[in-house]
């Protein structure tokens, strides 16, 4: 689970979930248990390459977050709820005018105070560093109407826009105008108006991240512990064993682990929360003609047994699937996982009616990470039982598989997605300039029902989203495979550390147990 998590938000993004408007005085976070602890200590997976939130990724979310309050927290549930902001709301119709109104007299852990031209210099500066999260608002105008009001002003409706100023995806956690003065010190450093503030002498990049609460925080209950240390442990073994001497109160899990960790008494969530799928970006045929053949990828969904994948290769942490969304997420439809039974003689019938009767070859990549070879393997085995001859070509290193799928090769490869919110998703997986549509082939349907889905209500954007998945499913331009779960440890004195389809652990929510 380790891997897949680096590969996936390598890969592609990391999801967060959506809500209306809101108003409130607190800081976004559950009642208090009344109880300050002395030290909290996670482990994570790998060091962040720097402290400066506009550059970090959405992997280093808990680094940021303990330090930069965002405008909106998002808690585990997957509700948004006030940080530095205070309420926010869509002006008329489209969701193309977004106001934050600010909460007053907040400080940052620096002494400078926060202003609505603070917000905007924020903003001005990501989209500079080029950070992860900066195309995210390519385009986009934010202005200062108010002392303590923030207008942003979209080039296209965006229904989701509330998530992406969310810790969930870093943007949002607001840089003091003393950072931004000085650039070159928020990559060791710390300026946000967060609970914690980094203590340097306690820190060794690379290795150890210590925090001590920020005396300007303008919550003082809702800062929970007395130190916070982040420990980088790569090895899962050795994050299990550091659950189990008491060395770590929280960390990521991994599906290898899981069983040894609840022998331990460790407290284990869980929630589905990545696809493992295939996506055919050559969809048009440029490289590989059959491709182009809805019926051929259709065959390429019916010669895949996901239910003897799912069981041998993920146990208890993945289900099979038929699309690209998780139970309880956006879009998803239980009607869809019906749409393709494993079969052989089907696959073969349709790939005969698209002119394909002795099959056909197709290059096929796949990178180590997340255990993705393996089912890249079980996948060849199966689409050769109907006369598709796989030829895998596996990639170890991340960066280089994603260059190497989305660059040159712009084959069919296999993706650990996390399951996003559809207006998200689309940006990243199938518009005609999402990241994994290479060659940029559009659907006049799918985009009407994308439009349609980015301006409607919330009650209405339901309906639409599953009418996007459910399409998708039919035109077959991914092949999903399984739903994998995410999972977390915690020791049992501490609390707060649910997850759901829609979001992850807040660590804003973590507290010693009562």
């Amino acid at each position: 689970m380790r891997m897949a998590l680096a590969v996936a938000a390598s890969l592609v993004v990391l999801s967060a979930c959506g809500g209306t408007a809101v108003t409130g005085s607190g800081s976004g976070q559950p009642k208090p248990s009344g109880k300050v602890g002395e030290v909290l200590t996670l482990a994570q997976p790998a060091a962040p390459k720097t402290l400066d939130p506009t550059k970090e990724t959405t992997s280093d979310r808990f680094y940021a977050a303990l330090a930069y309050q965002p405008l909106i927290v998002q808690n585990s549930a997957g509700d948004l709820q006030p940080g530095l902001a205070l309420s926010w709301h869509y002006v008329g119709t489209g969701n193309m005018t977004f106001v934050l109104a600010l909460r007053p007299n907040v400080k940052f852990s620096d002494g400078s105070a926060l202003s609505a031209q603070g917000v905007v210099d924020h903003f001005s500066y990501l989209v500079k560093a080029a950070g992860q999260q900066a195309p995210l608002f390519a385009g986009y105008e934010f202005a200062a109407t108010g002392p303590l009001e923030v207008t942003v002003r979209s080039p296209k409706p965006d229904p989701d826009l509330g998530k992406h100023l969310s810790q969930n995806f870093v943007a949002g956690d607001i840089v003091s105008p003393t950072g931004l003065s000085d650039p070159a010190k928020l990559g060791g450093a710390t300026f946000g108006a967060g609970p914690y503030q980094i203590d340097a002498a306690q820190t060794v990049a690379g290795s150890q991240y210590t925090y001590v609460p920020n005396p300007n925080y303008y919550d003082k209950a809702a800062v929970h512990w007395k130190k916070v240390v982040v420990k980088v442990m790569l090895d899962p073994q050795s994050t299990l064993a550091a659950m189990q001497t008491g060395q770590v109160n929280l960390s990521l899990g991994d599906q290898g682990t899981v069983p040894a960790a609840k022998r331990a008494g460790l407290t284990v969530t869980s929630a589905p929360q990545l696809v493992v799928a295939v996506t055919l970006a050559d969809r048009g045929g440029t490289l590989v003609k059959p491709l182009a053949d809805v019926r051929v990828r259709q065959a390429l969904n019916y010669a895949t047994d996901r239910a003897s994948i799912a069981k041998a290769l993920y146990a208890d942490s993945g289900a099979p699937t038929m699309q690209l969304s998780v139970p309880g997420s956006a879009g998803y439809d239980a009607a869809l996982e019906h749409t393709y039974p494993y079969d052989v003689t089907k696959a073969k019938a349709l790939l005969s009616q698209a002119g394909y009767a002795n099959g056909f070859t197709l290059d096929l990549f796949t990178t180590t990470g997340g255990g993705l070879n393996l089912v890249t393997q079980a996948v060849a085995q199966q689409w050769g039982k109907a006369g598709v001859t796989v030829k895998v070509n596996e990639i170890s290193n991340a960066s280089a598989y994603r260059t190497t799928v989305l660059g040159e090769a712009k084959a069919p490869a296999f993706t650990s997605n996390f399951s996003v919110p559809v207006a998200i998703e689309g940006s990243y997986l199938y518009l005609p300039n999402a990241l994994y549509n290479p060659f940029r082939n559009a659907d006049p349907v799918l985009q009407k029902l994308y439009n349609q889905s980015a301006v409607a209500s919330p009650e209405a954007k339901a309906g639409v989203d599953k009418q996007i998945m459910a399409y998708l499913v039919q035109q077959a331009w991914f092949v999903p495979i399984v739903s994998q779960d995410l999972y977390y440890y915690a020791s049992r004195n501490i609390t707060g550390t649910t997850t759901t389809p829609t979001s992850y652990v807040s660590i804003y929510e973590v507290q010693p147990a009562t």
